[in-house]
């Protein structure tokens, strides 16, 4: 078992944080860091997300429409409102399966959230 005075010497040891010659300092150091505006981190990271969305949606994009935009530029000569039309009913048809429309409603979903948390974010700093 333990003495009691050493116990008291412990817990009154604990209790008092122990003075160093620069905690001022340190204190200041720490408030500045924590004080100091995050902006180039989120614009930086912002611009990752964006650039990101845009490459992901470049590859949708190209993965579903090539082989249809291959074949409207190979019959290039016809009417341009037969080729506009014959566009609309492959995107029809795309967008008719039900993987389409959940890709679709979770890209906009997600864009949504993005935006909600753009508009959080600046209603914080101002």
């Amino acid at each position: 078992m333990a003495e009691p005075d050493f116990e008291a010497q412990l817990t009154r040891l604990y209790n008092e944080a122990p003075s160093f010659p620069d905690a001022e300092l340190f204190a200041a150091q720490v408030g500045a860091s924590l004080d100091r505006g995050w902006a180039m981190r989120r614009v930086l990271i912002g611009g990752a997300g964006v650039v990101a969305g845009l490459i992901a949606a470049f590859q949708i994009v190209t993965t579903r429409f090539s082989a249809e935009l291959q074949t409207l530029s190979h019959n290039g000569t016809r009417d341009l409102n037969a080729d506009v039309d014959m566009a609309m009913s492959k995107l029809t048809q795309i967008t008719s399966t039900p993987a389409s429309v959940e890709a679709l409603w979770l890209a906009a979903g997600l864009a949504l959230l993005a935006l909600g948390f753009a508009v959080t974010r600046m209603m914080e700093d101002f």
